[in-house]
């Protein structure tokens, strides 16, 4: 018998109708063409191919963890000649697989290493046909130098502004402004902004550098890049930093004092290859933009010199042991100390500028204060601290005490991040292309951090102490490959990354970059269009026509499958994209 279903008709009496199969094909029809209309107008999958968009999106990639610390990281496939289902890989000509754990830097050589595919993510087509595209939105667009080719990235540059990526940060400015005289420097111009990104999307970008939750089981007693002066009062062997200054004779006075400090004198990595004379290489704790995603194939922790990075978060769980405890989180960079207080019921943001190279530091500004639950003893309390986008931000508990931003425009900003101002900056490479990539001039100034406690006396415990950075868009040269693969003729500055490189957006016009940055061919490096896009759009290199844009990344809804196994999705994985 043929499914019924019973309505009432006419006169309250109920009445059957049975389907025939004409009706069923209609309905199924029907389906498939609601389904179809639906992928192509509203929404579609996507998967992504490659890592530009890690760790926020992955491509094909492998996975190792740590087996002395449990850390799980993400590594890009070095070699796919034998194609997306092969069940190992290896470093291209053979030898063995080596890569070092981000976190306790410890060599491994692991085998039968399986390759994982890219997230598979949902898309919101044809969004911003009915709304404005908005910065830091993950879109996916027509690649521009080959428009067969879908690329998904970040939106940094937005209609009619101008753009500049200044020590790893956005800066931006309207477009409508009038051209500015060409004799002068295009970044010490006025209305430069930073472009601060949102909560929810400077929370889903930090990226670790170091965590304390994964101390090394073979030798817990790890303390990473942390170190202290006053050693014998610290304990790190119960997968906690205590610190009890009776310990080392220091007596239970309150006025005790004690700091941790991150020790770029540490080694974490060792035994890395090299082609300098006298063979492989230690490598020291830093807090730069390189990625454990971008490790190379015979064990280096990541492509590239790598750029000090001076937008750090500081977190930590603090137990006092007694009341009283005065926490300061300190972030000294770009000539600056910028600091957070907890002391009593109250928190306060703070900064004091360092008086030449010898660091003598100006008395402190006070910059914002809030209210605050004193630390309990024996109860956890959640505290980080956050310097990024030009701005500070103080939280306990989970909740914003107080935030405060700074405003300099690029040029100042050069002038913060090197010492020296920026023509100088410019012409301290005369034979580069672009001086500013050049992250020796940075170093000089890059940023440190520290914990310092005050009224210690009855001890403390820090628990899941850890350090993330934020994302950093690095200067560049682009290389000359010709048309669709980077810049045509001799090499220059990559576009916004120097004020010889400006970048104006049209009102049709965006600019897009990969989160992970040195591993990324994006607006920064494009060539000139294609020619159907050149006659279409015009030719200005490194743009994505609003016409390009396929739509917004919302969801990844079936993330980095293993296709050698039975395909079952990563729930834990599955996560909205910001």
């Amino acid at each position: 018998m043929n499914p019924a279903t019973t309505h009432t008709g006419a006169g309250g009496k109920p009445q059957t109708h049975t389907e025939s199969i004409r009706d069923t094909l209609i309905s199924v029809v029907i389906a498939f063409a609601l389904a179809f209309v639906f992928r192509g107008f509203v929404i579609e999958a996507f998967v992504i191919p490659t890592g530009s968009m890690a760790p926020t999106l992955m491509g094909a990639h492998m996975r190792f963890r740590g087996p002395n610390t449990g850390y799980l990281w993400p590594v890009g496939p070095w070699d796919r000649t034998g194609g997306p289902d092969y069940a190992s890989v290896q470093p291209p000509g053979g030898g063995a697989l080596q890569v070092h754990d981000p976190i306790s830097g410890e060599q491994l050589s692991p085998t039968n290493v399986p390759l994982r595919s890219g997230d598979r993510i949902l898309v919101l087509k044809y969004l911003y046909s009915v709304q404005e595209p908005s910065r830091y939105d993950v879109v996916v667009f027509k690649n521009p130098t080959d428009p067969g080719v879908n690329y998904i990235k970040r939106l940094v540059g937005l209609p009619g502004e101008e753009i500049a990526l200044v020590d790893g940060d956005v800066f931006a400015r309207p477009a409508s402004h009038p051209p500015d005289d060409p004799s002068k420097n295009l970044w010490a111009q006025p209305s430069w902004k930073i472009a601060r990104k949102r909560r929810s999307e400077q929370v889903a970008v930090w990226q670790t550098v170091f965590d304390s939750a994964y101390a090394p089981l073979d030798d817990p007693g790890k303390a990473g890049p942390w170190n202290t002066s006053d050693k014998a009062g610290w304990d790190f062997s119960r997968g906690e930093y205590r610190f009890a200054p009776s310990a080392s004779g220091a007596g239970a006075g309150g006025g005790v004092q004690t700091e941790l400090y991150f020790d770029k004198t540490r080694r974490h990595f060792a035994g890395m290859p090299s082609s300098l004379p006298g063979g492989p290489r230690m490598e020291l704790w830093s807090l730069d933009d390189r990625y454990p995603y971008d490790q190379t194939p015979t064990g280096g922790p990541a492509a590239g010199a790598g750029f000090p990075v001076s937008d750090v978060r500081m977190r930590a769980g603090i137990e006092p042991r007694g009341e009283g405890l005065r926490i300061e989180a300190t972030v000294r960079a770009r000539g600056m100390d910028f600091q957070a207080v907890l002391e009593g019921s109250t928190g306060t943001l703070r900064k004091r500028a360092l008086l030449g190279e010898a660091g003598i530091a100006a008395a402190w500004e006070t910059l914002g204060t809030g209210p605050i639950s004193p630390l309990a003893s024996g109860r956890v309390t959640d505290v980080e601290f956050w310097h990024a986008d030009q701005a500070l931000q103080l939280w306990v508990g989970g909740k914003l005490v107080a935030r405060h931003e700074y405003e300099w425009t690029p040029a100042e900003r050069i002038a913060a991040a090197t010492g020296m101002d920026l023509e100088q900056a410019l012409e301290s490479s005369p034979n580069d292309p672009n001086a500013l990539r050049n992250g020796e001039l940075y170093r000089k100034r890059a940023a440190d951090v520290r914990w310092r406690f005050g009224n210690a006396g009855a001890g403390f415990s820090m628990h899941r102490v850890g350090i993330d950075r934020d994302l950093h868009y690095q200067a560049a040269a682009s290389v000359p490959r010709g048309a669709g693969g980077g810049r045509t003729g001799p090499a220059e500055a990559a576009l916004a990354t120097s004020p010889r490189a400006p970048l104006r957006l049209s009102e049709d016009q965006i600019f897009c970059c990969g989160d992970n940055s040195p591993q990324s061919l994006d607006g920064r490096l494009w060539g000139d269009p294609e020619p159907w896009v050149s006659y279409e759009f015009g030719n200005a290199p490194g743009v994505v026509p609003r016409d390009l844009l396929l739509g917004k990344a919302f969801f990844v809804y079936w993330p980095a499958p293993h296709w050698n196994t039975i395909p079952i999705p990563d729930f834990g994985r599955m996560r909205f994209i910001r």
